[in-house]
């Protein structure tokens, strides 16, 4: 079998320690490394030795018995869960750690909900028990309640052949409640571990049963009863006969400039000079271990390997067989502007972000021809921190960040039509769109009811193509169009004078003009919160809570002297929060922020009038159509151009 395993957690929970305690196991590394002692083998990029934190995922190959693994660290600060979120893609399971200190905490709840969309498979390990503070017991009672009944207390289980006997009630219950015939077998004492294992591999792979370990990362205690079980009940089988098919998941540049794709084979073989793109072979397959790696001819299905020669790839792309793109949760709530030294060509750093871009694609990087600025997406200020580290140690250049800005989106709240007409001389195209409003997070999606008759399919189809190649701007901010459907109502071409960019200008043009006569409204990224405070500030912090306009559930005391509160707020009013909390409570309070969804701008007013967007000026966004008259074209302005439509005749 290969197996691919992530480790997974809010950070500081112990993830890079348990991954190293795994690999001097078995035999990978020789010796220990530590977080704070900056020699830990997956944390091996300078960066994160000198913060003492997991920024980039890596990836360690290994075999046990006649099975190949490939653990996965991945980072747990909230500013790189899109580069957590990325790997998901390729696991077959997750070991989710968790601070038994701490307990949830907010990116704790959000990795789950990224584990259940997924459909991944999870184990979990509750660490730092050696803390005088930490309870393995009250964790449990904790994840259970949060999470799911159906995680199991895995301690004191044992699961060898001739302890059948000894196995525990609620474990029997749990098992059999997917199997009934293994209850009547326990209750008759004719159980045997033969009929337990694939009861207890299937229900672990569907997601019926989360086992739970407990111990230590640090010393090494429940490490190997983790182990033993995880080996045991893990299984994955990928096709090697078939086609080749892989998933890309990260793009890397090494230390000498070469571009390197990260890819899991979902099926078939991978050669060295095996065509996966036009144009572009594979000239060298890699298996990675931290930073070293090894060279292969051949990878199989099953495998997770880093190839060069491929310059076209993405993350999130699907190779051969595997054709559909991976479309992430997460998205960034922040934009800053990036400030360069003026001798630095702006060529070239376009260039450097870019390839920033292709590294990690959340940055959208976005350059403001009309005012030579360029802005990119960001999930935290840390983020940004890194990056002007990275920039300097890889490009040699500084720069500068300004204060980050949220990341608005506007949608509409009641359906309208927009009509766009592109007719300069010898062209030809104009489409009726119908604009809906749709669910939240639903993005943009498109529909055509019009005839074929009427307008050929494949002219619908290029509607439909520029409906999506593009970021639509809303008229309120100028930001991005989101949470709409698109309905193809009407459309009229010409047989010997329409042209495919054609209907790209009649496509952009009625959009336009639907939104300026829309009613649109502003949406505005919220965190998903979790605060931990002593019992006696709790209600200084509600006070805090409403009047950073945020929402919250009935606090919930811990039984230990502190109160844990939960809640959603604008990212807008809580993004400099955990700095307030901390010098309120005196250091004694913590929080911790994911970002949750987008939903009405609670100061919409108040943005409009930072903004001062006039949709009107913006000459990259046209909301006029183009009409032809007596071989002479000329301009309409929106709120006039539904009088000289030909669909409205």
């Amino acid at each position: 079998m290969k197996i691919t395993f992530g480790i997974l957690a809010h950070v500081d929970a112990g993830k890079t320690t348990f991954s190293e305690q795994i690999l001097y196991r078995e035999g990978v590394i020789r010796a220990l490394g530590r977080v704070d002692a900056k020699n830990a083998c997956m944390d091996h990029d300078d960066i994160e030795r000198a913060r003492g934190i997991t920024i980039f995922s890596d990836m360690a190959g290994f075999t046990h018995g006649d099975d190949t693994y490939y653990l996965i660290d991945t980072p747990g600060h909230t500013d790189f869960s899109a580069e957590m979120e990325r790997v998901l893609e390729i696991m077959d399971y997750a070991v989710l750690m968790i601070n038994g200190s701490d307990g949830i905490q907010g990116h704790t709840e959000a990795i789950w909900s990224l584990l259940e969309r997924y459909n991944i498979p999870v184990f979990l390990f509750i660490n730092k028990l050696d803390v005088i503070s930490a309870s393995y017991e009250r964790v449990l009672s904790e994840v259970r309640e949060h999470f799911s009944c159906n995680i199991l207390d895995f301690q004191d289980i044992s699961l060898r052949k001739g302890c059948e006997g000894a196995l525990p009630d609620d474990f029997i219950e749990n098992v059999s409640e997917w199997d009934e015939s293994l209850l009547y077998e326990w209750l008759n004492g004719t159980i045997t571990f033969e009929d337990l294992r694939p009861a207890v591999v299937s229900q672990i792979k569907n997601r019926q049963l989360f086992p739970c370990f407990g111990g230590c990362a640090l010393n090494g205690e429940g490490i190997q009863a983790f182990l033993e079980t995880f080996y045991c009940f893990t299984e994955a089988s990928y096709p090697v006969s078939a086609p080749f098919s892989g998933r890309v998941f990260k793009i890397r540049y090494d230390g000498h400039g070469e571009r390197m794709t990260y890819l899991k084979i979902l099926s078939g073989f991978l050669n060295v000079r095996d065509s996966l793109l036009t144009d572009e072979k594979v000239h060298q397959i890699r298996i990675f271990l931290g930073e070293r790696y090894t060279a292969l001819q051949k990878a199989s299905a099953g495998d997770v390997v880093a190839v060069t020669g491929l310059r076209t790839t993405r993350a999130g792309q699907g190779l051969g067989e595997c054709c559909d793109a991976a479309v992430p949760v997460l998205q960034p709530t922040l934009q800053a502007k990036v400030l360069y030294p003026p001798e630095v060509p702006d060529r070239t750093i376009l260039q450097m972000f870019y390839i920033l871009e292709e590294e990690e694609p959340a940055l959208s990087v976005v350059w403001e021809e009309s005012l030579r600025q360029l802005k990119v997406n960001i999930m935290g200020k840390i983020q940004l921190e890194v990056l002007e580290q990275v920039i300097l140690d890889r490009f040699q250049i500084k720069v500068a960040f300004g204060q980050p800005e949220i990341i608005y989106t506007e949608t509409i709240d009641e359906p309208v039509t927009g009509y766009g007409h592109f007719e300069p001389l010898r062209h030809y195209a104009e489409v009726a769109l119908r604009i809906e409003p749709n669910e939240r997070g639903k993005g943009i999606l498109f529909e055509s009811q019009c005839h074929v008759d009427r307008l050929g399919i494949n002219y619908q189809n290029l509607v439909r193509t520029h409906v999506f190649e593009t970021i639509h701007k809303g008229v309120l901010t100028g930001s991005e169009l989101t949470d709409v459907k698109i309905v193809l109502v009407d459309g009229i071409s010409h047989i010997k004078h329409t042209e495919g960019g054609d209907f790209r200008e009649a496509v952009y043009r009625a959009i336009r003009q639907g939104l300026m006569k829309a009613r649109s409204v502003l949406l505005e990224p919220y965190y998903s919160y979790t605060i931990s405070i002593p019992d006696h500030l709790t209600g200084r912090v509600l006070n805090d809570i409403t009047r950073y306009f945020g929402r919250f559930e009935a606090p919930v005391p811990d039984g230990s002297g502190r109160t844990v509160i939960r809640g959603l707020g604008p990212v807008a009013s809580f993004m400099n929060y955990g700095e307030e909390l901390m010098i309120k409570t005196g250091g004694k309070g913590s929080i911790s922020m994911v970002f949750s969804h987008y939903d009405l701008c609670h100061n919409q007013d108040e943005v409009l009038n930072h903004y001062q967007y006039n949709p009107n000026e913006d000459t990259d966004n046209p909301s006029c159509s183009v009409f032809c008259q007596k071989g002479t074209s000329f301009v309409v302005n929106w709120d006039h151009a539904e009088e000289y439509m030909h669909t409205l005749r």
